[in-house]
């Protein structure tokens, strides 16, 4: 499981860097990529290492990981500027595949707009490597009330409003 695996120096390099391990609320995320974070002046900027067990036949990452970074880095630039509490949901999400990466390369977001609403939230952006990206990313999320008994997604470190 990659997410509890040792820290390789690439990542130690991030963690000098500014950036922090962001814990993954679920077992879903947790299970699949470590990801770190940093708070920029506008955004949340995530890395994550691309793994063998990420890659398709084909040996380059498998479309349906990338996926998932965009859902999860677009969502977090939005939900750490929502009020502590609120909650929303994947509504729409695009993904348009530019170029293949593999085991070894990593990924760093790059959002480019950030749209809050009272019912639609709205975010898009690019997953880079090595300054070339790899995914153009848009995101729709709609806001949804909370169930009586339902635990709220505490804020981390790096995702502080």
């Amino acid at each position: 499981m990659s997410a509890t695996r040792e820290c390789t120096p690439l990542e130690l390099s991030w963690l000098a860097e500014g950036f922090e391990l962001v814990p993954m609320h679920g077992p879903f995320v947790h299970g699949i990529v470590r990801q770190f974070a940093r708070p920029e002046t506008h955004h949340l900027r995530f890395r994550a290492l691309v793994l063998a067990e990420h890659c398709n036949g084909y040996a380059t990452a498998h479309g349906g990981f990338l996926a998932t970074l965009a859902d999860i880095w677009l969502a977090y630039n939005i939900y750490h500027r929502l009020p502590q509490g609120a909650r929303m949901v994947t509504a729409n999400l695009t993904v348009d595949y530019l170029t293949p990466v593999g085991a070894g390369d990593w990924l760093e977001s790059q959002i480019d707009r950030v749209r809050l609403g009272s019912r639609l939230c709205h975010a898009s952006g690019a997953i880079l490597t090595t300054g070339r990206p790899v995914v153009a990313m848009r995101g729709t999320f709609a806001m949804i009330e909370a169930k009586a008994g339902q635990a709220v997604i505490s804020s981390s470190a790096a995702t502080d409003r």
